[in-house]
C-alpha cells in the first residue's frame, strides 16, 4: 500500500512567499527608483538656479554697460556741442580778424609807384583795379601778391620755398625785413589765384604828368588766418 503526501499547502506556502519577496523587490526599485529621481532633480534644480544666477548676474552687467554706453554717449554729443560752438566762435574770430589782416597784407603789397583806385569784394573773391608807373612796378605788385603770407610772427614775403623742403625762408615785413625760416605748415598765403586780367599803357597828360599803366587784377583772399 503505497502512502500518498499531501504537498499542496506547502507548495501554496512557497508560492505566497515568492510573491512576498517579489513585492518586497518591487518596493525597493520604486524605493530606488524614487531616491534616483529625487537626488537627479535636486542636482538639475541647482544646476538651473546657477544658470539663473548666471543670466541674471548678466542682465545686470549689460544694464549697467547701457548706462555706461549712455553717458559715453552724452559726453560724445556735449563735446560734438562745444567743438561746434568754439568752431563758431574761431570763425567770428576770424572773420573778424581776418579782413583787417588781408587789407594790411594788400597794401603792404603795392610797391610806391602803384595804387588802387577801386577794390571790391565778394565772399572773399577780389577785384583790384589801379595804376602804376611802369609795367615793372606792376611786374613787382604780382609778385608780392603771389608772395604775401602769414606766419606766427606776422606779415611776410615768402622769399624762398624749395620743392619738398620742410621749411621756409620769410622776410618779415614788421622786423626790419629780418629773413626767417618757419615749417611750411605755419605759413599760410593771403591771396590764391592771382591772375593779371589787363593792362593798359596810358598816354602822359597835357598836364605834364607822366605816362601810366592801368591794370586789373582778380585774386582769392584766405580769411582763415
Amino acid at each position: 500500500m503505497m502512502i500518498r503526501i499531501n504537498l499542496l499547502p506547502v507548495r501554496k506556502k512557497v508560492q505566497r512567499e515568492m510573491g512576498r519577496q517579489i513585492l518586497a523587490l518591487f518596493a525597493l526599485v520604486l524605493i530606488g527608483a524614487g531616491v534616483g529621481n529625487f537626488f537627479w532633480y535636486s542636482d538639475r534644480d541647482g544646476v538651473v538656479q546657477k544658470q539663473a544666477e548666471a543670466l541674471n548676474s548678466t542682465r545686470t552687467r549689460i544694464a549697467d554697460l547701457d548706462k555706461t554706453i549712455g553717458e559715453v554717449k552724452n559726453i560724445n554729443t556735449r563735446k560734438t556741442e562745444v567743438e561746434k560752438k568754439l568752431a563758431v566762435l574761431d570763425e567770428l574770430r576770424r572773420g573778424r580778424s581776418g579782413p583787417v589782416r588781408m587789407l594790411d597784407a594788400l597794401s603792404t603789397s603795392f610797391p610806391k609807384k602803384a595804387w588802387i583806385k577801386t577794390f571790391v569784394e565778394e565772399r572773399g573773391n577780389v577785384k583790384v583795379t589801379g595804376s602804376a608807373v611802369s609795367h615793372d612796378d606792376v611786374a613787382e605788385l604780382m609778385r608780392n601778391l603771389n608772395g604775401m603770407v602769414w606766419t606766427p610772427k606776422g606779415i611776410g614775403r615768402l622769399v624762398e620755398q624749395r620743392k619738398e623742403a620742410k621749411t621756409s625762408r620769410v622776410e618779415l615785413v614788421a622786423a626790419e625785413a629780418t629773413i626767417e625760416e618757419f615749417p611750411v605748415g605755419d605759413i599760410k598765403p593771403f591771396f590764391n589765384n592771382v591772375d593779371l586780367k589787363s593792362t593798359a599803357q596810358q598816354p602822359a597828360k597835357a598836364n605834364g604828368e607822366p605816362s601810366t599803366v592801368d591794370f586789373d587784377i582778380s585774386l582769392t583772399a584766405n580769411y582763415a588766418i
